[in-house]
């Protein structure tokens, strides 16, 4: 019976030692599978962040090229409008002075006419008739002359040289004229220098 018993406990032994090493064997074989895996996860892992990297540094250098080129391309841009505003700007001058000569004409025929006939008359009608040539040209272009003498003063219109004190004009009117202002197109381009009339 003894021997019976002592014959189960070597077997149940047996059975325990028969568990704790095929436990072993897995953990050990756990353990290698895990040393195998996991270095080839960590290149896999690796070589995806350096192909990222690459990618990453061809879109930064794209995107500086595009930059650069655009930048260029402004670059002429701007030469290439300043050049047409010279261009634009040097072109008007000469159409300018082009309606000028007429008048220049004008007025050398005037002086020459005068002194051919001694005339003071043919002088200031030749003077006369250039004038309002000038007049016409400006007109054309947008120039028109502002009311002065009579108006109330307006300092966006009138530049007050000098005040008087009057009766005989109702304070703040602009009463004499020292220089003829202008507009061009609605915009003051010179204004009137006047005398103003104050209270006494």
């Amino acid at each position: 019976m003894k021997h019976k018993k002592q014959d189960q406990d070597d077997h149940n032994v047996k059975a325990d030692s028969g568990e704790e090493r095929a436990l072993q064997e897995a953990s050990e074989q756990t353990v290698s599978v895990t040393e195998d895996v996991e270095p080839d996860r960590l290149a896999e892992h690796i070589s995806a962040l350096q192909e990222e990297l690459d990618q990453l540094r061809k879109d930064v250098e794209e995107s500086q090229n595009h930059y650069l080129r655009v930048l260029a391309d402004f670059d002429n841009f701007r030469k290439r409008q300043r050049e047409e505003t010279a261009r634009q700007v040097g072109l008007a001058r000469e159409e300018l002075l082009l309606k000028f000569l007429p008048l220049v004409d004008n007025l050398e025929r005037t002086l020459e006419a005068a002194e051919a006939q001694h005339s003071y008359e043919s002088l200031v009608e030749g003077v006369s008739l250039t004038l309002r040539q000038v007049k016409e040209m400006l007109q054309k272009e947008g120039v028109e002359p502002i009311d002065a003498v009579g108006q109330e003063f307006n300092p966006e219109l009138h530049e007050a040289m000098m005040r008087v004190e009057t009766d005989e004009y109702p304070e703040n009117t602009v009463i004499d004229e020292f220089e003829k202002g202008y507009t061009l197109n609605g915009k003051v381009i010179r204004p009137a220098r006047v005398r103003v009339a104050t209270g006494s």
